[in-house]
């Protein structure tokens, strides 16, 4: 059945996938390009955007400990002792990958995004396919996939100051979030990319395997699942659920519980399990996994906010299920969808800490449905307009590029606008540039700090300094540090004044804390001297950056 979908698909519309790949990396990769070139003089790039910056390095952190020999990841952004070192497939090859081939961290994680976006650009063209047999939809829905968006860049004025309140962020995604729409997935990481393929392609595959009732769709998918859940777990309650959704519906309708149904489910729960069993133990034994756990939250904003955040796809999906309810037209593949769609939403809104991040793969079901929603529109002008008006304003392709990026990339649009623009603004340009004097120091730390070392330094050098030198820092992230509150409030009175010595010795001791890193970030935090201090004894300097090593008596 496959290999029939992959021959129908014609030399035009592979021509077309391409063309479409060449300009998402062109338009994707365009904006780390111009924050390359616009960089000032003698400063180095940190390969960040506007989206999530602050987990860019955690990701780069996975890469420089692969690089400097080691094939189990450690939390570096924190300082408590580590009993069980994380496996992480993902990173580990694309390290392994950066090491042999000499790669840079920037841009051994840029190329797999590069190489990536076809994968996926060419996945969601075969869905398409499959559930839209005519080209003309089946075009129609692709582009839908990859481009379309909400009306966060609409609605924004009109919203309340975007404030970050622990976790939750009430704010449209559309804006923000790498996970909420394609095209934002595919700017931001390439590990979101290929989780996003895997997602597509075990939720596809599980699907086949009741269609037509064939042991080696579930295979495969219980195979995809086993390497997504190995790097990125987020998603083990969703597709388990959302499989075990449709199964129940397969009961439900042939009135049985029928084992021909249910042996595909049980494949890929048990192909899935080694992963879920090892995420399990980690959770049960590990008590840093256990405490990020508890520290990841990320809370989904707002129902009316989501809403929002999806606009025209949301409508036509509801549309699509009101002709679908009073048509009686379900079919499997609809059922599917619904199923899918439902049971994402029920998680995007449940209790789990991670919630807002269980919404990667939404807009897939989404959109299928929201293009069928669009197509019964079309039948239905088809038939209440006159030949003519319907020829103009419906069968007009300019007219519908037009409507297209009005009503559904405004958000896009805005997206790209600052991606820009950010490179301009004084107030990144710490986080988006390393001067030369703080990259001295990163350096002289890589080169002479061993893996028990720990250092003390401000949030902004906390969260590079393991991306850049792969040595473990007191503070950084706001979930790979564990206590992350208490030890941000603890740095800044660190740093805050330059008296109470007899307490920072003793939180320097309990710490276990080597070294010191004094920039300008840190300096600018208030009147602490270490020149001045006998515990701190100077063994770098670069301009405003001096490093300390911590001498206590």
């Amino acid at each position: 059945m496959l290999r029939t979908l992959l021959k129908s698909i014609t030399r035009r519309e592979w021509l077309f996938i391409l063309a479409v790949s060449v300009f998402v990396i062109l338009l994707t990769t365009a904006p780390y390009v111009y924050g390359w070139l616009v960089a000032p003089a003698d400063y180095h790039y940190t390969g960040l955007h506007s989206l999530t910056p602050g987990d860019i390095h955690v990701y780069y952190s996975y890469l420089e400990q692969v690089r400097q020999g080691h094939w189990l990841f450690s939390d570096l952004y924190t300082t408590e002792p580590q009993s069980y070192p994380m496996l992480n497939i993902f990173w580990l090859l694309l390290g392994l990958i950066a090491k042999i081939f000499c790669l840079s961290n920037i841009l051994a994680f840029q190329l797999a995004r590069i190489l990536l976006i076809p994968v996926l650009v060419f996945v969601l063209y075969f869905i398409s396919a499959y559930f839209f047999r005519t080209k003309t939809w089946r075009t129609i829905s692709f582009i839908f996939l990859v481009f379309a968006s909400g009306w966060g860049a609409v609605a924004s004025p009109f919203l309340e100051g975007n404030v970050y309140q622990k976790g939750w962020y009430n704010w449209p995604l559309d804006l923000w979030a790498p996970e909420s729409n394609t095209l934002l997935t595919l700017l931001q990481s390439p590990h979101l990319i290929l989780s996003t393929i895997f997602i597509i392609i075990a939720l596809f595959l599980f699907f086949l395997s009741l269609e037509h009732r064939q042991l080696k769709y579930s295979l495969a998918a219980g195979l995809f699942c086993l390497v997504l859940f190995t790097f990125h777990p987020f998603h083990i309650p969703t597709l388990l659920a959302i499989m075990a959704g449709y199964l129940f519906y397969q009961f439900i309708k042939n009135k049985k519980i029928s084992f021909a149904y249910l042996k595909h489910f049980l494949l890929v729960c048990l192909l899935s399990s080694p992963a879920v069993i090892y995420y399990l133990w980690l959770s049960y034994y590990d008590d840093l996994t256990r405490f990020r756990t508890l520290q990841n939250i990320c809370l989904t904003p707002s129902l009316w906010v989501t809403l929002i955040s999806f606009g025209p796809l949301f409508l036509g999906a509801i549309y699509a299920l009101y002709n679908l309810i009073r048509r009686r037209a379900w079919t499997n593949q609809t059922v599917f969808l619904t199923i899918w769609l439902v049971i994402q939403l029920a998680f995007i809104y449940s209790p789990l800490p991670w919630q807002r991040r269980m919404l990667q793969g939404w807009q897939i079901p989404m959109t299928l449905l929201a293009v069928s929603g669009l197509n019964y529109l079309y039948v239905y002008l088809r038939r209440v307009l006159s030949p003519a008006n319907f020829d103009f304003y419906i069968r007009n392709k300019y007219l519908a590029v037009i409507v297209f990026i009005t009503l559904l990339c405004p958000s896009q649009i805005f997206n790209f606008v600052r991606e820009f623009s950010i490179f301009t603004d004084p107030q990144y340009i710490e986080q988006l540039y390393i001067s030369p004097d703080r990259f001295a120091g990163y350096q002289w730390l890589k080169d002479h700090l061993v893996v028990t070392d720990k250092v003390l330094c401000d949030i902004l050098n906390g969260n590079l300094i393991p991306g850049q030198t792969g040595q473990r820092v007191f503070v950084g992230h706001g979930v790979e540090t564990l206590f992350f509150e208490s030890k941000s409030a603890f740095t800044f009175w660190f740093f805050k004044t330059n008296d109470h010595d007899d307490l920072k010795q003793r939180f320097l001791r309990e710490n276990h804390l080597d070294y010191l890193f004094f920039s300008g970030t840190e300096d600018a935090i208030g009147d602490f001297i270490p020149a001045d201090k006998n515990y701190l004894r100077s063994v770098f300097r670069s301009g405003q950056t001096v490093i300390y090593q911590v001498d206590l008596p």
